[in-house]
């Protein structure tokens, strides 16, 4: 059916990842989707394996985006979550859903207040639409 393709595509999420670390490249580890896609960046029709986004380090001082996508056969739209790692220190998780129908949500989990990292997340579209871009700031402190 023409134009179908477009409703699983319609719900996805750019997470933006801004290492601001001076020193430690940050490590993605156990990515995860429920629903959906990992995908190239700019082309939902190119998807990526959780493996090769396990293997995506970024390097202090820059960013990265990892995209993911609703199926084109499917309206589930997408849910998952990607770990963060300085080494062997777990940061953090990043959780998100974008269901086909229904609230967004998008969460920072597993952090440690007060610890040595800190978690930024910026704004994100909560309804009416996709997720789309979520600049997400890891910090060090001290």
């Amino acid at each position: 059916m023409p134009g179908h393709e477009l409703h699983g595509y319609s719900d996805y999420v750019v997470v933006h990842l801004i290492n601001s670390m001076n020193s430690s490249g940050i490590e993605i580890k156990n990515s995860w989707l429920k629903h959906g896609k990992f995908h190239v960046n700019g082309n939902k029709d190119v998807e990526i394996s959780s493996a090769e986004i396990d293997k995506i380090i970024i390097p202090p001082n820059s960013a990265q985006d990892i995209s993911a996508c609703g199926r084109s056969s499917a309206l589930y739209g997408t849910e998952g979550s990607i770990e963060l790692y300085d080494g062997a220190n777990k940061i953090g998780k990043l959780y998100w859903s974008d269901p086909y129908s229904g609230d967004n949500d998008f969460q920072a989990q597993d952090t440690i207040v007060g610890g040595t990292y800190a978690i930024v997340v910026g704004n994100w579209n909560r309804s009416g639409g996709s997720l789309g871009r979520v600049d997400v700031e890891i910090i060090k402190k001290g």
